[in-house]
């Protein structure tokens, strides 16, 4: 899979809690493989014991170097070795103990990396009675592991706006910081907190801040505030845009009418769209002449990830000539739906490059044209009320929209209405 588009799987993973509240031992790339595995495996959790991802996908969507095969082992090796138990916050006031390493077999032969859960452990992840939605995309933007590991334990709370007081020990459990400095608090909060809250607030859909309880001028308890970062709004519309085109595409219809998963459909068509349409008619075909033993979508994942089939395919002009026509319709509806894509990944990205200064200046000029805020936050250039925010965050979508196509004026509001 040389050839495979840089993209990382665009979707959301629905992670029960308590993998959320394993133990900080965790890296920032174990926490991330953690992830991507568990999104992977999602869909068939209950079905398939042996779940397989190439390891060039696995190591794109970490923004990892797909040949330090022995760092992506030591990482595996480490995930295995690490239990997670239930339940850390005793929620609720019930207690329910269990206890399971995160993978009970991990393996790499031929480019793919197969893993197991146990079946216990499937169960939970399959049928969460509390979850959180992970973005794999937010989480690719982290770089450390102490705000990786904030941000999944503060994203639950998004609706209820609080995580609630918790001890520092537990919130240092949480987050990994057990080395001896941080008995000081001093030190774990300039070093970890801080740091944390700074990162989650500049690079992820939620805005987090810390709060404090103190006893006889200790520290004792912290909770976070979280509300919804008007940058990650952005990232969840690029998101939803690209998702729901995908989902609307020839190729999805054909993969998941073949029984892939929505979830592995979406991936295969982000790294390599053609190959993805190339195996579902391949898989077609074949099956239309019940030469197919077995599921056609299990013989679909062995032609995509194998490459097996599709040469032949390719040279069989016969079935070009008769998928020549429907590729013809379907060319003028790929590229109208790559120039919105692509239009939309540049708006996105073109915002969250501009400077805390550029952000300023910008709010500045939304007053100008008739923009109102009574919650507008100078140090963060960003308003707190949620109306606020959406009208302001349209406005620059379609400012930053004209800038790009080298428009020079700016957006009056009726341009919104």
């Amino acid at each position: 899979m040389s050839n495979a588009k840089k993209v990382v799987l665009a979707s959301e993973l629905r992670k029960h809690v308590a993998t959320v509240h394993v133990s900080g031992e965790l890296s920032l790339l174990e926490r991330k493989i953690v992830n991507v595995l568990l999104l992977n495996a999602f869909d068939d959790l209950l079905t398939r014991k042996t779940h397989r991802l190439p390891v060039g996908l696995l190591s794109m969507t970490l923004g990892f170097d797909s040949k330090n095969t022995d760092a992506l082992k030591r990482a595996l090796l480490k995930i295995m070795s690490t239990p997670v138990s239930f339940d850390l916050l005793h929620e609720g006031g019930k207690s329910e103990w269990g206890a399971s390493p995160l993978i009970g077999y991990a393996g790499i032969k031929n480019g793919i990396c197969s893993y197991e859960y146990s079946d216990w452990l499937a169960q939970k992840f399959a049928n969460p009675d509390i979850y959180t939605l992970i973005n794999i995309n937010v989480q690719r933007q982290f770089s450390g592991g102490y705000a990786l590991a904030l941000y999944e334990n503060c994203l639950r709370f998004r609706r209820t706006g609080s995580t609630g007081w918790i001890p520092v020990e537990i919130w240092r459990r949480l987050l990994g910081a057990d080395a001896s400095m941080y008995d000081q608090f001093k030190h774990f909060s300039g070093e970890v907190i801080k740091k944390a809250v700074k990162e989650i607030n500049q690079v992820s859909n939620i805005c987090v801040t810390p709060e404090y309880r103190r006893e006889a001028r200790r520290v004792v308890q912290i909770r976070f505030l979280v509300e919804d970062n008007p940058q990650g709004s952005v990232y969840d519309e690029t998101e939803r845009e690209e998702q729901k085109a995908i989902r609307q595409s020839d190729s999805f219809k054909r993969l998941t009418a073949l029984g892939i998963g929505d979830r592995l459909a979406i991936s295969w068509i982000q790294q390599e769209p053609e190959r993805a349409l190339q195996t579902a008619i391949y898989v077609e075909e074949r099956a239309s002449r019940k030469k197919i033993r077995g599921n056609p979508g299990g013989y679909a994942r062995v032609i995509f990830e194998k490459g097996c089939g599709i040469e032949a395919m390719q040279s069989d002009q016969r079935l070009l000539h008769r998928t020549k026509i429907r590729e013809g319709h379907l060319e003028k509806e790929r590229a109208n739906e790559d120039a919105s894509q692509a239009r939309t990944r540049r708006t996105s990205a073109a915002i969250r490059a501009l400077s805390l200064d550029e952000r300023r200046e910008l709010v500045q000029a939304y007053f100008v044209a008739g923009g109102r805020g009574q919650t507008y936050q100078r140090e963060t250039a960003t308003f707190r009320d949620v109306i606020e925010r959406t009208a302001y965050t349209a406005w620059l979508r379609t400012t930053m929209s004209i800038r790009l196509d080298g428009g020079s004026r700016e957006v009056s509001l009726g341009c919104l209405d």
